[in-house]
């Protein structure tokens, strides 16, 4: 035994023996999961100190250098902490991801009679699953103890409609949990990510719990502004994240001259995350994956037309970032079960089904047209579904207002950086198809009559 590891101190000592009896490989990736697993677990609890590099690659027969980079990604991940005459030493566990935006909008529309904030179509007839659920059940393939990251007969019912081609397919459990995942492999710390403002709120709780800086790029009359998403890439962003068809909770799609700009600037640049939450209702995708298919995971989810129990989303496209997505899910048994892709699949492909969701789709736009026609008359300008982005003079107003009434309406910023808060409210048009013009007067007072800020 070496001088160094004689002079380490007991506890240090006890890390050693414990990181040499729980190592498969002697790897830097192997050292890094070993070390995270210990330190999640609590064996190596909180303000231990770590042996030293030197020390460690002695012991296990490693290079330093390979040590040293498990260390450096320690502290990217907020792990630990090299401190000055210190040592390194371990962090204390982080807070769990707290989503206080969507528990707040959750709260918010509790026990209400109107909920005009949260993206659901309640009253609108929905789709029968029971003859997709009985075609996964009865599936040959159920059982198969192999995973795959989507069954061909999923990923063949939404290629043909997809806005770009790609090989590059994976099943995952809804849009929210893509989004998580993607942030997760790809952000550490301090990352800058771009993202369109304003967005979907669970967006911003991410990036919040993930300790990213959010460089907003604000949304255009075509698009997310270029200028400034040209700026924000001087920072280095590891992602960026924007909707192109349908933005929550704006409405707007970018258009084809847009696609062409954004194309040429990001070229060879990041990754970036498309989103679309309200399929069927983007007819008509649009993407950048049809001038970067090798940059641009396209991520559509279903749980909008078919509902939370059937609440699945497909990725396509950024073949790189579709494997790490799939290694993280095979790695941890989360993968989508087959039963519950083949029924999605039986779904999409089902002519019944279709006649559903176009009968839903043309509800919906024709809901938005006449709450767009009743705030007109009160000179609200209404323009795209089926969420409507409504400027007010105080949206804290607004929204206390409309709460007495038993009317949730949400806050614009929930769907904003708190650095680029621009006060609005959003409205979902498809909510309800009774007492429109009723809901619309309410709104037009609440904007007119502006109550005390309570602290």
């Amino acid at each position: 035994m070496s001088i160094d590891i004689i002079g380490a101190s007991l506890q240090s000592l006890e890390i050693l023996n414990l990181i040499e009896r729980s190592i498969t490989l002697r790897t830097a990736a192997s050292l890094t999961r070993t070390l995270t697993d210990l330190l999640s677990t609590g064996e190596i609890p909180p303000s231990s100190q770590l042996p030293t590099i030197r020390v460690v690659a002695e012991q296990l027969g490693m290079s330093r250098s390979a040590v040293g980079q498990t260390w450096r990604e320690l502290q990217k991940q907020g792990l630990v902490e090299s401190r000055r005459r210190g040592g390194t030493v371990v962090l204390p566990s982080p807070k769990p991801p707290h989503a206080r935006r969507f528990e707040s909008m959750i709260r918010a529309s509790a026990n209400m009679k109107v909920n005009l904030g949260n993206l659901w179509c309640a009253d609108l007839p929905s789709v029968d699953l029971k003859p997709g659920f009985e075609y996964g059940v009865d599936h040959p393939d159920v059982g198969d103890p192999f995973a795959q990251p989507i069954h061909p007969e999923f990923q063949e019912s939404v290629a043909e409609t997809w806005p770009f081609e790609t090989e590059s397919f994976l099943a995952m459990h809804g849009t929210i949990d893509t989004l998580e995942m993607s942030l997760a492999a790809l952000v550490r710390p301090g990352d800058h990510v771009a993202v369109e403002s304003p967005t979907i709120a669970r967006i911003f709780d991410i990036l919040e719990s993930l300790g990213a800086v959010v460089d907003a790029v604000p949304i255009g009359s075509e698009g997310p502004d270029l200028s400034i998403l040209s700026r924000a890439l001087i920072s280095k962003p590891v992602a960026f994240i924007y909707q192109p068809s349908r933005s929550l909770p704006t409405g707007r799609s970018v258009t084809p001259a847009w696609v062409d700009r954004a194309a040429k600037l990001l070229k060879g640049t990041l990754p970036i995350l498309e989103f679309d939450q309200v399929w069927p209702l983007t007819s008509v995708p649009i993407s950048l994956g049809t001038r970067l298919p090798e940059q641009v995971l396209h991520v559509r989810g279903f749980n909008y037309s078919f509902g939370p129990s059937m609440r699945q989303a497909v990725t396509g496209g950024n073949p790189k970032l579709t494997q790490m997505l799939w290694n993280r899910l095979s790695y941890s048994s989360r993968y989508v079960s087959p039963i519950m892709q083949l029924s999605q699949a039986r779904l999409l492909v089902d002519p019944t089904t279709a006649d559903t969701l176009s009968a839903r789709t043309e509800e919906i736009f024709h809901r938005f047209s006449r709450f767009k026609e009743a705030l007109s008359g009160h000179d609200f300008d209404a323009v795209h579904a089926p969420m409507i982005w409504l400027p007010v003079p105080d949206e804290y107003s607004v929204c206390t207002q409309l709460s007495t009434k038993g009317i949730v309406v949400h806050p614009g910023a929930f769907f904003q950086p708190n650095s680029h808060l621009s006060p609005h409210v959003c409205i979902n048009t498809g909510a309800t198809g009774v007492g429109i013009e009723e809901l619309a007067r309410e709104i037009s007072e609440a904007c007119a009559r502006p109550v005390d800020h309570v602290d």
